[in-house]
């Protein structure tokens, strides 16, 4: 097995390497920087102008067609963005990147499912930062359980009318449109009657209500549908019916985002743990020479070799126009677990004197802040893309072949 990269992708990291050294400022590299300015317009501005320059120079959608406004990359030059994107800590992936919904889930969905004219329409958009997207996938009383969802889609003529609630959506509060799930046929059985429904946010009836998490932060939505009358044409995505199919294929796209670039990403953030585990004094010496400290950090680094490894071989077959399915459950295990491990490492070694000490704002402001703030944050990682539960249900079924 040959892990190297080709000529051709190490060219190309040369290439993205000097803009990025050009184009992400030394101050957003500080682990704490988007932290301590969550939330803020200051944020939200930085982003925008960002994603408007990645775009222009030619580094959005690198694997995605030219006339869409990508490369028309194969998915070895993906691999080497998302590595080096990563690796400069550049605002991207589901908490800073204000297009990560739209490039790693909506658009896939879109070139495989959509018509000519959402191609063209839609997709330059998300790759230029002018659409911000949304899901639109969770209800109040059917997260895990998709197919239980009830937001209601009743035909009236040439458009649908929408009525319904939305949850736990990230971007809620930026978004100017969401990719939804919505129930057209409330008769059929409960993977039919559904349909994959593109709907702007500033059409009359819709409300955006921000979910302010435990760690402060406010990336979270809900939103309230009060009879919105969207268009069937150009917003229904596959056939009417029928999103269950498109659906599945965007879970499993999202279950397996980019493992490349969250191995990079959560070394990072182990990085910043053994920089901790370095400074905080445990018993008179430093917590680095505890052997339970150093086995947990020697256990998540191996599960991140194995994340690295499992990005390789999706990128291999993806490559080769293989659908990963329920191969996909594994990989979200996996990279759930491990960063999840990461942030409990790294509160374990601040220990209970550490977050005491937080700051009176909360403590994102000092040299542990970001510590305290990813051992919250990280929580919700065990449900997004699916809970635990539901991808060792769906490995045991679909790879194992157990009964039900």
């Amino acid at each position: 097995m040959d892990l190297r990269y080709s000529p051709a992708a190490e060219r190309f990291r040369r290439e993205i390497r000097r803009w990025l050294a050009e184009s992400v400022p030394a101050t957003w590299r500080r682990p704490g920087f988007w932290i301590d300015r969550d939330g803020s317009e200051e944020s939200l501005e930085l982003r925008r102008r960002w994603e408007k320059d990645r775009f222009e120079n030619g580094f959005a959608g690198v694997d995605w067609p030219a006339e869409y406004g990508g490369r028309g990359a194969d998915q070895e030059i993906r691999a080497v963005h998302d590595e080096e994107m990563a690796r400069a800590r550049a605002p991207i992936g589901p908490f800073l990147g204000l297009t990560y919904l739209g490039t790693a889930l909506l658009g896939p969905t879109l070139l495989r499912y959509g018509t000519d004219a959402q191609k063209r329409t839609i997709l330059p958009r998300i790759l230029s930062g002018e659409t911000i997207w949304c899901q639109g996938f969770s209800e109040p009383e059917s997260g895990s359980d998709l197919a239980g969802l009830s937001t209601a889609a009743r035909r009236d003529g040439d458009v649908l009318v929408v009525s319904g609630q939305k949850t736990w959506t990230t971007l809620a509060r930026h978004a100017d449109a969401m990719f939804a799930l919505v129930r057209t046929d409330p008769a059929a059985e409960r993977r039919r009657g559904i349909t994959f429904l593109l709907i702007d946010l500033t059409l009359p009836g819709v409300r955006v209500r921000p979910i302010r998490q435990m760690s402060g932060s406010q990336e979270f939505g809900e939103e309230f549908f009060d009879e919105v009358r969207v268009p069937i044409d150009g917003n229904v995505v596959g056939r009417i019916d029928d999103g269950w199919s498109v659906a599945r294929y965007l879970l499993s796209v999202e279950r397996n985002a980019s493992p490349i670039s969250q191995y990079v990403e959560f070394r990072h953030e182990l990085d910043d743990v053994i920089a901790a585990a370095r400074q905080v004094r445990k018993d008179g010496r430093p917590a680095i020479d505890d052997p339970q400290v150093r086995t947990r950090i020697a256990r998540c680094r191996a599960d991140l070799e194995l994340l690295r490894v499992r990005g390789y071989d999706a990128m291999t077959r993806t490559a080769r126009g293989e659908d990963l399915g329920a191969d996909a459950s594994v990989t979200k295990l996996l990279w759930s677990r491990t960063r999840l491990a990461i942030a409990d490492l790294g509160a374990d070694i601040l220990g209970l004197d550490g977050h005491l000490s937080a700051g009176p704002d909360g403590g994102h402001h000092d040299q542990f802040g970001h510590l305290r703030w990813r051992h919250l944050h990280v929580r919700g990682q065990r449900i997004a893309g699916g809970t635990a539960q539901i991808q060792r249900t769906i490995i045991a079924r679909d790879l194992l072949g157990l009964p039900r």
